[in-house]
């Protein structure tokens, strides 16, 4: 989960953390329904809101992610993810025709809490966010006069270059290493150490493929955006999980306050990549957050609070019952 970075300097703006809308209203038939009444019910979907009281204008093309009206696709079109990444597929891409919208759009139907949690504006946020983090660690605007600017060029990358090492742990037994493969960073959000291979691959049924062959994540997109949602919508370790940072169900303890673990942007970055935090101004740091502006202005939603990551770094090994804790939306 580490990437190239350029060094630009932003104004951070502050705003109150994203709200969460009202839940089990009836509404008219133009509304969006809350996610609540949706019960993750696949083709069902439209009888049981109905069911509830809640009735959504379903359109064909609107039910990317699972959904009447209220899926990915409702969120980010087509025509959005072209424009937020316009050079992902330039020749000098490495991972040219590598990632598609109709890729993430079947991975997020695993995940069908993403992009639909919350208001529309917490919803448009958690993309914004996704693909902020997303498009700095596969970014490939480092050393070139970026046409568009260094924030257009997301998802230039769907490996690690020159990785400083083959992230094996051998300690851990759960998910051994495989003699002979390497686990450095793949995919958008660049999973690394053969341990998260592993827990993903356990998640989705493949664990064993994942750990003999983690190239895999290199030759199906769909896989390999599963596994950056599959980070981001699980808590990793004593750290919270991006998404309920993001939607505004994680509440930081005492000791996180005292770290200055508040809930914003900032934190998510804390959970993706530590190292990156405690040290003041830095060019990653600033990356991630010049990508995420860019596309929040996109999608017409405010920043939030606490982008940057001053702030201490989750201690390694340290539990705190109270660290994770997590209110209803």
């Amino acid at each position: 989960m580490r990437a190239p970075a350029l060094s630009f300097s932003h104004s951070f703006s502050s705003f109150l953390l994203p709200g969460s809308a009202k839940q089990g209203e009836k509404q008219p038939v133009s509304a969006v329904c809350p996610r609540s009444q949706w019960l993750y019910g696949g083709a069902t979907n439209d009888y049981r809101l109905k069911k509830n009281g809640c009735r959504c204008n379903c359109d064909k093309g609107d039910t990317a992610g699972g959904g009447c009206g209220h899926g990915v696709g409702s969120v980010l079109t087509r025509e959005m993810f072209e424009e937020m990444l316009p050079y992902r597929n330039d020749a000098r891409c490495p991972a040219a025709g590598f990632y598609t919208y109709e890729a993430f759009v079947a991975a997020a139907k695993s995940y069908p809490a993403f992009a639909t949690t919350g208001d529309d504006a917490t919803r448009k946020r958690e993309v914004a966010a996704f693909f902020g983090q997303t498009s700095h660690e596969t970014t490939g605007g480092l050393g070139w006069n970026a046409p568009g600017g260094p924030y257009a060029w997301g998802y230039c990358y769907n490996k690690e270059i020159k990785p400083k090492s083959d992230y094996c742990d051998q300690r851990n037994q759960q998910f051994p290493c495989v003699p002979g493969q390497k686990y450095y960073g793949r995919g958008p959000i660049q999973l690394s150490w053969n341990y998260n291979y592993g827990k993903f691959g356990a998640d989705i049924g493949q664990q064993t493929q994942l750990l003999e062959n983690p190239d895999l994540l290199l030759t199906d997109a769909t896989l390999s955006f599963q596994s950056a949602l599959w980070f981001w919508m699980t808590p990793q370790g004593i750290k919270p999980s991006c998404h309920d940072v993001i939607v505004g169900a994680w509440m930081p303890s005492a000791r996180d306050e005292a770290a200055s673990r508040l809930p914003g942007y900032g934190l998510i970055t804390n959970i993706i990549n530590g190292g990156q935090c405690g040290r003041g101004w830095n060019a990653a740091g600033e990356d991630r957050i010049g990508f995420y502006k860019r596309y929040c202005d996109m999608f017409g939603v405010s920043y939030g609070d606490y982008l940057d990551c001053n702030q201490s770094n989750f201690k390694k090994g340290f539990v705190d019952d109270m660290s994770i804790k997590i209110k209803s939306i």
